[in-house]
């Protein structure tokens, strides 16, 4: 249940500092709010890197609502996709690689974003979406990673596809 557990009052401070030690545990930390825009950002990659992909997400979404206009703004945009993504919620990952593209068009993170459009209708099988979007990448960033990247998909797309 989502109601906190009834406990009797502590009495003793020792006990308050064991009954704390056994709740939060060895592998539990408790993270302090971040002093800058640039700790705030890495607290949240450090969580999508350790694939905690819920918890980065969060932090990712706080980091873009206290700081809308940073330079690591659209880096932080695309993560929070990837953490979508990693949890497989397609839709919202999609969407929030398009709330990158429409906001910052012309970053270094737009052709990821834009593949991991093409990435997100693919695995919700909206062939001809990502047919058209993979496409798109190979259009718009011709000899790139993404470029490269996208053929391949393109090819699974048309096993997967049934073309």
């Amino acid at each position: 249940s989502d109601l906190p557990e009834l406990r009797q009052p502590l009495r003793d401070e020792r006990q308050i500092t064991t009954v704390a030690q056994a709740e939060i545990g060895p592998s539990t930390s408790i993270a302090a709010p971040p002093a800058s825009e640039q700790q705030a950002y890495e607290q949240a990659f450090d969580a999508l890197k350790a694939l905690h992909y819920s918890e980065s997400a969060g932090l990712f979404r706080d980091f873009l609502q206290q700081y809308p206009d940073n330079d690591l703004t659209p880096n932080a945009y695309y993560w929070l996709g990837e953490s979508y993504y990693g949890t497989q919620n397609y839709q919202v990952a999609e969407q929030t690689f398009q709330n990158l593209l429409r906001r910052f068009p012309n970053d270094a993170k737009a052709p990821g974003a834009l593949l991991k459009v093409g990435y997100c209708q693919y695995e919700l099988k909206q062939w001809d979406k990502a047919r058209a979007t993979l496409n798109q990448v190979r259009q718009q960033y011709p000899d790139s990673q993404e470029a490269r990247l996208a053929e391949g998909r393109l090819r699974a797309l048309g096993t997967q596809a049934g073309n």
